[in-house]
């Protein structure tokens, strides 16, 4: 199993010598993870290694029914003559834990910030007895701080069976205020333009309690090691979000190695020469940028009581490529307001193509990355069938208006199913529109990059 480490080395605002001794701290605390993780990840098995690979998934539910614990985000399931039986991450994990709990006491100790500090002993605290919640709510409560590190099970990606389980990840960073402030306008910005029109019932609405940070960020451990996402959107339990809030958190190196490794090669290869001559390589960027923002603010859009319980082991697939579209979408308004360019718009619309070919080449090296593959194929079917999209040696002109008019389409479709659709409606769905044949159809350009 690889070692789900990654270091960046972003240039980094003055920080004075207890800040310094604090983060070399965190860093270690943050690279003990990823043991942790190794033990959790399998891409052989839907459930990772979560739950007995001998186990049907009707058997772990039927067994769930007796005892919710086999469900819970923050258990691993195993057999034991011939019962499934729950072992909470703290006791099952406790010996690689007790290095990671060790550092982040060590940096509370000597750190200036006594909130901070106060933040890491609740952080630690939860790593020893699973009191993730207190921890979260410690996190949510905080003021901005220059140093930044979370910790702990989180997402759910490596569950493919449920999407319910949490696997362990850590990131540390350093604040970049500037660009924070910037993308803090901007949220403002799409906020007040969305507010008035989702309302539905069982929509859970904290526009007011999102908090946006653009982090150098130094060290991903864990399942984001392997991910290397380029912003989150954070807690993910609903009840946690309506109360406290959500934290967005931009990856600044990782933005920018996705950008030059991924989406500037996609955008050269798919594109024909000539459309891509009316394009700059700051501007897409820039573009790339944004678009990951704006996906990380449309999740706040669409958070539904309910929707990932009815959904199951689809709902990633319809909430990320939902957050994709819905995002885009968003910037229509921002557009008829001036904060945009007609030409701004363009470039969002161009990257966002390519980022619709994204993970595609990780695929069969590791399946747990389906979720954003098959909803990309749903988006990229979307496009082509309304003749927004033209393959002629590569994309051809792209009509931008009638991209427009698919991406509205389909992002009432997936907020349809998000609010109230049943997992039926999502794999009728899903397998009319998410076959990932639609890729063959770029093939021939495809070969360049990959």
């Amino acid at each position: 199993m690889k070692k789900r480490i990654v270091l960046y080395n972003p240039k980094l605002p003055k920080l004075t010598k207890n800040e310094q001794e604090v983060l070399k701290i965190l860093i270690e605390a943050g690279k003990l993870i990823a043991p942790i993780y190794s033990l959790q990840e399998n891409n052989k098995y839907p459930g990772a290694n979560f739950y007995p690979h001998t186990a049907a998934k009707n058997d772990i539910e039927k067994a769930a029914r007796k005892n919710p614990d086999i469900l819970s985000p923050f258990t691993v399931v195993e057999e034991k003559s011939g019962k499934l039986t729950a072992v909470p991450y703290h006791e099952k994990y406790a010996d690689l834990l007790q290095p990671v709990i060790k550092k982040l006491n060590q940096a509370a100790e000597i750190a200036d910030n006594k909130e901070f500090a106060k933040r890491l002993k609740i952080q630690a605290k939860s790593l020893q007895d699973g009191s993730y919640e207190e921890a979260i709510i410690a996190w949510m409560s905080m003021k901005p701080y220059i140093l930044d590190i979370t910790i702990g099970p989180i997402e759910r990606y490596d569950d493919e069976l449920f999407f319910v389980k949490c696997a362990y990840q850590a990131w540390v960073g350093v604040w970049n205020k500037k660009e924070t402030d910037k993308a803090t306008k901007f949220q403002k910005i799409i906020f007040s333009s969305q507010r008035k029109v989702l309302m539905p019932s069982e929509h859970v609405s904290f526009f007011d309690k999102v908090q946006t940070r653009i982090d150098k960020t130094l060290l991903f451990s864990g399942l984001i090691g392997k991910f290397k996402f380029g912003g989150t959107n954070l807690p993910n339990e609903i009840d946690l979000m309506e109360k406290y809030g959500s934290e967005i958190t931009l990856f600044e190196p990782a933005l920018h190695d996705r950008f030059v490794n991924k989406r500037l090669p996609i955008f050269k290869a798919v594109f024909n020469e000539k459309f891509q001559a009316c394009f700059k390589q700051n501007g897409l960027f820039k573009a790339s940028v944004y678009t990951t923002l704006l996906h990380e603010l449309a999740h706040t859009f669409m958070r539904y009581r309910g929707a990932e319980k009815r959904l199951g082991n689809l709902f990633p697939v319809i909430d990320e490529i939902g957050a994709s579209v819905l995002g885009v979408k968003a910037c229509g308004s921002l557009l008829v307001k001036d904060v945009i360019s007609q030409k701004e718009m363009e470039y969002l619309l161009v990257i966002s193509v390519a980022r619709l070919f994204d993970w595609l080449d990780e695929l069969k090296k590791d399946h747990s990355k389906i979720h954003y593959v098959r909803g990309n194929a749903i988006a990229l079917h979307y496009l082509l069938d309304s003749g927004a999209l033209m393959i002629q040696k590569g994309i051809s002109w792209p009509n931008f208006n009638k991209m427009f008019i698919a991406i509205d389409e389909l992002a009432a479709v997936l907020d349809r199913i998000l609010s109230m659709g049943s997992y039926k409606d999502a794999e009728v769905f899903v397998n009319k529109y998410g076959s990932l044949a639609v890729f063959d159809n770029f093939k021939h350009c495809l070969r360049k990059i990959y």
